[in-house]
């Protein structure tokens, strides 16, 4: 019988983190023909340490799909700050100049539908509602 001495076993009765919680909410709505690029893009930054708090936020928020459909604008706006938060971890875009930034609002879009298969938004949508979050 050979051991294994590198694999570590999670014990049953050891609680999740705060990661996998979200992940595990997630995944209970979220289409399974996009589990792979939410693994790819998202969930596989929880093993980069200054990754790790805006992602939990960024998962948490995308696990709360009341907020969704109580108002799409707001939802909107603070999803796209949860996603600057977590894509410019070390802080070097202003809001104004991340509502500019073109391949956030691409990452936006594509975050809308890996996690809510939801394609409705055009580009102008988004473009209306980000210009009405305030610049701090």
């Amino acid at each position: 019988m050979g051991w294994d001495i590198f694999r570590v076993k999670k014990k049953k009765d050891e609680p999740d983190d705060d990661i996998q919680i979200a992940i595990k909410a997630i995944e209970k709505f979220a289409p399974k023909k996009y589990l792979q690029k939410r693994e790819m893009y998202y969930y596989h930054y929880r093993q980069m340490s200054k990754y790790l708090k805006p992602l939990l936020a960024l998962l948490i928020y995308v696990s709360d799909t009341a907020k969704k459909k109580e108002n799409e604008e707001v939802f909107i706006q603070d999803l796209f700050i949860k996603l600057k938060d977590f894509y410019d971890v070390n802080d070097r875009l202003s809001i104004k100049e991340a509502i500019q930034d073109h391949s956030l609002k691409i990452k936006l879009r594509k975050l809308l539908k890996i996690f809510y298969d939801d394609t409705s938004l055009t580009g102008a949508d988004i473009e209306g509602y980000l210009k009405q979050i305030p610049d701090n």
